[in-house]
């Protein structure tokens, strides 16, 4: 799995941490925080543009030729956006290698994702410094940070991040350029409903929603200029299109406990669909019975594994 695992004794000490940085680079409401977090999606300030060293389009491919081949991706041209998001990188990233692109990026319309800058130890410390401010934002309502990754987003006039969703919170903020940000309610029956959640967040499943053309008229628009930042909700369905310029943003995801209990609640009533039952939905009012999904999920994952395993070594044996 990409990404950083929060151990518990660094996640108590993130909030502390996060209230005594000297320079914030997220400027939070606490009302609106309070009033909104992971239940709808709220615009914050933030600073990241103030800091070329880190987050101009010079230092952002020195960071790319330092990075890993396997933690930047690209795709070149235009992309539909409803293409499909897990393979639009193989499928619109052929004919260019990865210095063409770099060399040639905005002739080719290109589209680049670093996956996790936090491991470059030029930028660990700068992110490392924004996940104590989240820490300390959402202390009062969502205590424990338990994984978090970032990604940079690079992209030419008019490209598309085609429709899905994440199995996390996220704080997207714009750097360079602008940006329209599409998020639908995770609430909503009709964009998912509860059966749909269960079996996406099911490890052994397929992880993305299916997009129709008649959400359109459901989503929720937010308009990203330098500066601006806008929260994801966990497991918002989202699109995202760049404006005519060259576009830079930062996504910074996370998981917190009160998530991963989610996500585990989420594959153990999937389970009990697949038997044939009907279970009570997660979050809606059963705290217990969600905590004890949640626990049940992590004893029948290993069995589950086990099983996964046999099964793809018996057909890599036939």
């Amino acid at each position: 799995m990409l990404g950083e695992f929060v151990t518990r004794g660094e996640s108590a000490t993130l909030p502390a941490r996060g209230r005594q940085r000297q320079e914030h680079l997220l400027d939070f409401d606490a009302d609106t925080v309070r009033s909104s977090y992971n239940m709808r999606p709220f615009v914050l300030q933030h600073h990241l543009a103030e800091h070329p060293d880190f987050f101009s389009l010079p230092a952002l491919f020195s960071l790319c030729r330092r990075m890993p081949r396997d933690q930047v991706q690209y795709r070149v041209g235009a992309i539909p956006g409803d293409a499909n998001f897990d393979t639009s990188y193989a499928r619109y990233g052929e004919g260019l290698s990865f210095d063409q692109v770099l060399d040639r990026f905005e002739e080719s319309r290109a589209y680049i994702c670093i996956y996790n800058p936090e491991r470059d130890p030029l930028y660990r410390p700068v992110l490392e410094g924004m996940l104590a401010e989240i820490a300390a934002a959402i202390e009062g309502m969502d205590p424990v940070i338990t994984w978090y990754s970032t990604y940079v987003f690079v992209s030419t006039r008019d490209s598309v991040t085609p429709y899905h969703m994440d199995r996390e919170m996220n704080f997207l903020l714009q750097v360079l350029g602008e940006k329209q940000v599409m998020l639908w309610d995770p609430h909503d029956e009709e964009i998912m409903s509860e059966a749909d959640k269960d079996r996406l967040l099911a490890a052994f499943e397929s992880r993305r929603p299916v997009y129709r053309p008649d959400f359109e008229a459901k989503a929720m628009r937010y308009d990203l200029r330098p500066g601006l930042g806008v929260h994801h909700p966990f497991i918002a369905p989202h699109r995202v299109h760049t404006g005519s310029d060259l576009s830079i943003s930062l996504a910074f995801t996370f998981r917190t406990r009160t998530s991963d209990r989610w996500t585990r609640a989420h594959a153990f009533n999937h389970l009990l669909r697949r038997c044939g039952l009907s279970p009570w939905a997660i979050d809606h009012g059963h705290p217990l019975a969600d905590r004890a999904k949640a626990a049940a999920s992590q004893a029948v994952q290993v069995p589950i594994d086990l099983l996964q395993s046999r099964r793809r070594a018996r057909a890599l044996a036939s």
